[in-house]
């Protein structure tokens, strides 16, 4: 049975189901609010968009803040987390020396570069599926379905990776890299690949339970994991009777991230969410090159511009071991100051999925500016306070004056363009919920291909002789410019009304492909696509 889209609502019904874990806040209690609605072909022919006209801009900016900000404090924490293990490896290993130190900064470079990259970039394409296939759908197994598809796409992405990372230090030295530098870095990722796939299918299985409106999970095993892992660090690398130095700080890492994909596959097992996991065969593999279709473009996105710091990393890498430590600390930095606002976009995500999976065009499009607003209002803090404390920051990782001069000349180009860098990270998530990560790449090439890299080599080791400050003048360009760029194509030129429409498409030509041909009522045919359509614009 399908409810009166025209019944009337009231605020008392509206505020009295305000919870996180609600995939809207509109929903009521015994109502069928799913448009991809089993049994029901014409719902989606028939349905009202959006509609909540009765609810005024001011209530609807009140509600969707109201379930914004709760979602990103756990959410910002887990972020956080994730990124301070990296953290962790530098503080432990830094203090062993320069030279342990650029080796570790090395690793972690090529790492993310190799590795977390593309397979960051797969997992986030279940943002593009995931949070919309909750309240698209009826058969919540669907959400599984396409969890199960990312796992299957990064199992696959890590082998040919595993091979490389055995002869990397070898294939350094061949490219000029310094040989103990080398064999430093070799050592740490022979090790840490061990502990990379746990790692993203944790992060597969963390967004599969974001996406039926829960994001505490992941928050309360980072709050398990994190002490763990810094003792774990600490003992592994520096106890006199079992400490291992350099290598101590990967296995730490390996044991963290296992440690991490068993807590959560536990709690998946013993929580609601077990129910919208499905089958645990392989029948996601069937159809899978739709997966790819979104997914390559969003491993190019998060590649197009994560890629621009790591070149600028190993130009740094190119005057001497003081720069290359000094410009790992101040990329260390930029990875925990970006945490917040990405996890501000990530939860804007999940929102805007939801809402666009009932047709909630306005919640979307509300959300999306929020988030925006609350990007900028962190970074501008985060900026201020990086410029004042830039003479100290650099103590944080190492006790060489040389290597903490550096930091504090390149941290002021660091704060200038840290709002913009944060909202990057922000706008991608808009941009995968919307699955436009394909033209987010287009934006990204000339903002950091075509502009900020080549001008930074250019005063790096042009006849300015700027060195590594001209890396950071070309890089803060493209950061700034990508950044823009986004946010008025969020803004100002989304059709939010059509993304609605696009939605479900996307949503039913990636369903499993047996039930596509049994019919299945999950999943929109043409014809009522073509009449959703028609809806959207009477």
């Amino acid at each position: 049975m399908v409810t009166n889209a025209s019944a009337p609502r009231t605020d008392t019904a509206l505020d009295s189901e305000q919870n996180e874990c609600s995939p809207l806040l509109i929903s009521r209690r015994g109502s069928q609010n799913t448009l991809l609605e089993s049994g029901n072909a014409d719902y989606a022919a028939n349905a009202q968009l959006d509609n909540e006209t009765d609810v005024g801009y001011l209530d609807m900016i009140k509600q969707e803040t109201t379930w914004l900000v709760p979602a990103v404090v756990p959410m910002s924490f887990t972020y956080l987390c994730l990124s301070s293990f990296n953290f962790v490896s530098l503080l432990t290993v830094g203090r062993l020396g320069v030279t342990e130190l650029a080796g570790v900064s090395l690793g972690i470079m090529l790492a993310n570069f190799l590795v977390l990259m593309p397979g960051f970039g797969f997992a986030a394409t279940l943002d593009s599926y995931c949070y919309s296939a909750f309240t698209a759908c009826e058969d919540k197994t669907q959400v599984g379905f396409h969890a199960r598809r990312g796992i299957v796409a990064i199992t696959t992405l890590l082998i040919p990776i595993a091979v490389l990372f055995y002869f990397i230090d070898s294939l350094l030295v061949l490219t000029g890299q310094n040989p103990e530098v080398a064999y430093e870095c070799g050592r740490f990722l022979r090790i840490w690949m061990l502990g990379s796939w746990p790692q993203l299918v944790f992060d597969c299985l963390r967004r599969f339970v974001n996406a039926q409106g829960n994001v505490k999970p992941g928050t309360y095993i980072m709050f398990i994991a994190l002490p763990v892992h810094v003792a774990n660090s600490y003992f592994l690398v520096w106890s006199p009777t079992v400490g291992m130095g350099v290598v101590g700080a990967p296995v730490a890492t390996v044991i963290t991230y296992w440690s991490m994909l068993a807590m959560m596959t536990v709690y998946i097992c013993f929580s609601k969410a077990r129910f919208a996991w499905g089958s645990t065969s392989l029948d996601c593999i069937n159809g899978i090159s739709k997966f790819y279709h979104y997914a390559i473009p969003s491993a190019l996105m998060m590649a197009s511009s994560w890629a621009a710091y790591e070149v600028v990393t190993f130009g740094a890498s190119l005057f001497g071991p003081v720069a290359l430590s000094a410009q790992a600390c101040i990329f260390n930095l930029m990875c925990l100051t970006y945490q917040v606002p990405a996890a501000c976009g990530a939860s804007a995500a999940i929102r805007i999925g939801h809402s666009l999976g009932e047709g909630k065009q306005r919640r979307a499009r509300y959300s999306s500016a929020i988030s925006i607003l609350m990007g900028y209002i962190f970074g501008i803090g985060c900026s201020t306070l990086l410029f004042i404390y830039r003479h100290q920051l650099g103590y944080l990782y190492c006790n060489d004056d040389e290597v903490v001069e550096m930091c504090s000349t390149l941290i002021p180009y660091f704060a200038s363009v840290q709002t913009y860098d944060g909202l990057n990270g922000l706008v991608d998530s808009l941009m995968r919920s919307l699955g436009k990560q394909d033209l987010s790449v287009f934006m990204s090439i000339p903002a950091f291909w075509l502009l900020g890299i080549p001008l930074g080599y250019y005063l790096a080791l042009g006849p300015m002789q700027m060195k590594i400050v001209g890396l950071w003048i070309g890089l803060a360009l493209g950061v700034v410019v990508y950044s823009i760029t986004q946010q008025v194509f969020i803004l100002f030129y989304i059709d939010w009304r059509h993304e609605v429409k696009v939605c479900l498409e996307r949503l039913a030509k990636a369903a499993p492909l047996k039930q596509n041909l049994q019919g299945n009522p999950n999943s929109l045919s043409a014809a009522t696509l073509h009449n959703y359509e028609a809806s959207i614009y009477m």
